[in-house]
């Protein structure tokens, strides 16, 4: 006889009360579960301005008996049966003994080794993978809750998670960005009115680097575009900037910050048919790599939904195409974060993080 999957997702979508829609998906999680004991939940709900139902949380944390259970409310949710981006959801995911979660604050007093430890950055953007645990993976939301017995209360900021243990966890990025100028010094800005990159003005040197594709749209997708800010300390992560308006009156592009001192830039456009390849590539890696996975986590920018694809969201096609079987939560978020190989968290933008954990794969036999 097959033994009971320690892991389980369950997902709800539609115009009902978030009571409903919990119900709903922790009913589909349990199912697939089976008798096994339950440790820990994280529920996930979308989109970011639905009341928590306090309520019916206490009542299925009570139900379900988890020592940990974990509430955050994202942009978007999904799991490997279905997605929501902007429109009310709730994902979850059960853990059954002997897997676990626990808080990161909180992992020294264990008894016992957990499967996940959760935390949340401790700063505001842009440093948020600064405080991540090393090797952490999760995303920028809204706000995070942890509940314990019958209050629970909000906390602004981010998720994220470090898998401990014997089992591993190996990560890769799909970014699918197009650069459209060289790396040039910053000349020349107001605030966050940028004028000028080298002897370029910022405007036109936006417009002759334009591609074609983009020339035939009747209104320019400014929000493809990006500004990538390269630090003067080149050891630091190029930061992505987004471009919200143009001044044509300076022949300026207004970014959501200014750029820092000594910072030097170039102009890039999120291409779609890039991150499909860059998809592929993370797909294939992540299959070529040294893990049996058990389930997975997908971390997704808002700017990387169906709308950006046309209809539908492809990198999540691509993955279930691969990996349909795969017990998967995830999120549409603010920003994403990805274990670099030195054991780093890095935080990107507009990109998807696909992050597998498993059982090490044992060597193969000689001879």
């Amino acid at each position: 006889m097959a033994a009971e999957p320690q892991l389980s997702t369950g997902f709800a979508s539609g115009a009902r009360a978030p009571a409903a829609l919990l119900t709903e998906a922790i009913t589909m999680a349990r199912a697939a579960i089976g008798q096994a004991e339950i440790t820990a939940a994280i529920v996930l709900f979308s989109p970011p301005h639905l009341l928590l139902p306090r309520e019916a949380l206490r009542r299925a944390r009570t139900e379900l008996g988890c020592l940990q259970f974990v509430v955050g409310t994202f942009p978007g949710v999904f799991t490997q049966d279905g997605s929501a981006l902007g429109s009310s959801a709730c994902a979850v995911q059960l853990f059954a003994a002997p897997l676990g979660l626990a808080w990161a604050q909180s992992a020294r007093s264990l008894a016992g080794t957990p499967f996940l430890l959760w935390d949340r950055p401790r700063v505001g953007p842009p440093h948020y993978g600064e405080t991540c645990p090393g090797g952490a993976f999760g995303a920028v939301g809204s706000h995070i809750s942890q509940w314990q017995g019958a209050n629970g209360r909000p906390l602004p900021g981010g998720l994220c998670l470090q898998l401990v243990g014997p089992l591993q966890a190996r990560s890769q990025a799909s970014r699918g960005l197009r650069a459209l100028t060289e790396l040039l010094p910053v000349r020349r800005q107001q605030g966050a009115l940028l004028l000028a990159l080298e002897r370029y003005s910022a405007l036109p040197l936006l417009a002759r680097n334009i591609p074609y594709a983009l020339r035939q749209s009747r209104k320019l997708p400014l929000d493809r575009f990006v500004v990538v800010e390269v630090a003067e300390d080149e050891d630091m992560e190029p930061e992505l900037l987004s471009i919200t308006a143009t001044d044509i009156g300076q022949s300026g592009l207004w970014l959501e910050r200014p750029l820092r001192r000594g910072a030097r830039a170039y102009l890039a456009v999120r291409d779609p048919e890039l991150a499909r390849r860059d998809t592929r590539l993370a797909l294939d890696a992540l299959a070529a790599s040294d893990v049996v996975a058990e389930t997975a986590w997908i971390s997704s920018s808002v700017g990387r939904g169906a709308q950006f694809f046309g209809q539908q969201d492809d990198d999540l096609v691509l993955w279930k195409e691969r990996f349909g079987a795969l017990p998967v939560l995830g999120v549409y978020a603010l920003g994403e974060f990805h274990p670099s190989s030195a054991g780093h968290t890095r935080l990107l933008r507009f990109s998807k993080v696909f992050t597998m954990m498993g059982a090490p794969r044992r060597p193969s036999a000689i001879g």
